[in-house]
């Protein structure tokens, strides 16, 4: 059995994940929980096992895993692009051109919004700054 992370735990604690943020943002959140947890472990540090039931192994994430298939849910393409922001971001063909998708939202009619991009060989930039670039 692959195992990863599969140590005792000193400490843990839940926190609010909010719908518009992204890895960057519960990364730094969590840093902030993770200072406060480790005061109160090295004061007197207490080890518990790790349950096994709900584990799940994840592999790396390769470059398949960054393609956004625009056929599926709004939900869904926002949720990779949070999921892969700020650090490697997501891909897509948008009006024909490779662009990585930093930034996206659900529209209100249900759609797939990208909100900041950045095109092959390009900065990042709003969305609708890179579609009036287009020629």
């Amino acid at each position: 059995m692959r195992e990863l992370d599969a140590g005792p735990v000193a400490a843990q604690q839940a926190f609010p994940i909010a719908p518009e943020d992204d890895a960057g943002a519960v990364y730094e959140r969590a840093a902030g929980v993770a200072v406060e947890l480790l005061d109160a472990v090295l004061e007197r540090p207490r080890f518990r096992p790790q349950p096994d039931d709900g584990v799940t192994y994840a592999e790396k994430i390769g470059p398949e895993d960054r393609e956004l298939v625009l056929s599926r849910s709004a939900r869904e393409l926002v949720d990779v692009v949070r999921a892969l922001s700020p650090h490697i971001g997501a891909r897509a063909q948008l009006h024909g051109r490779g662009v990585t998708v930093w930034r996206a939202r659900v529209g209100d009619d249900g759609s797939f919004v990208p909100l900041e991009v950045q095109p092959d060989g390009g900065r990042r930039m709003e969305y609708g700054a890179w579609l009036r670039g287009l020629r």
